[in-house]
């Protein structure tokens, strides 16, 4: 994550979130009744003089809301970010619901009224954060799976399956599924 602004005094932070993991601290500093702002699309309807029924376009806009729920998914890859319009320009009526979808390259604002001491050792892990090293290999006789950790859980990079002797099958060769386990860890740790 990479801090665009800030000043704590006011409470205000800006942000630019550049990954999944970004997304995730997101998640666990903003909260409800949080102010968050940035640019967002949203469905503006315009009816024309001569015909009655009205059309909806998707505009960019800049709205201020007021966060009520905050719901992260590695999944879909995007931090929503819900709540109750404050400021927005003014063909978009104040007091409606609106919902931000923080993803990759997203820049936010977060506004609180007073910013925890967690809440700032967080923001400044977040922003300090590196690219995760931990490299995690589960696998038993036949198949194994290659992950690697991530701060909102873990990311499946391969998974092998090996042709190994059965037991009760003798003196039949087949490959060495330990040694192909090793050479795919090489590889990862090569990269």
């Amino acid at each position: 994550m990479k801090l665009i602004y800030s000043n704590i005094k006011k409470g205000e932070v800006k942000l630019l979130a550049q990954n999944l993991d970004d997304l995730w601290y997101l998640s666990t500093i903003i909260e409800p009744k949080d102010i968050v702002q940035g640019k967002t699309l949203r469905k503006i309807k315009i009816a024309s003089d001569e015909e009655k029924s009205k059309e909806a376009i998707k505009k960019p806009v800049f709205i201020k809301l007021e966060v009520e729920k905050v719901e992260f998914s590695k999944y879909t890859n995007v931090l929503r970010v819900s709540g109750i319009i404050k400021e927005a320009p003014e063909e978009i009526p104040l007091g409606d619901h609106h919902t931000f979808n923080v993803d990759d390259n997203t820049i936010i604002t977060v506004i609180k009224e007073q910013w925890l001491k967690y809440q700032l050792d967080k923001l400044k892990e977040a922003c300090s954060e590196t690219k995760s090293s931990l490299l995690i290999c589960v696998h038993d006789r036949e198949e194994a799976y290659f992950a690697l950790f991530k701060k909102y859980g873990y990311e499946i990079l391969a998974h092998i399956q090996g042709e190994v002797q059965k037991k009760r099958e003798e003196n039949i060769k087949k490959e060495n599924f330990y040694l192909a386990i090793i050479n795919k860890l090489k590889e990862y740790i090569d990269r």
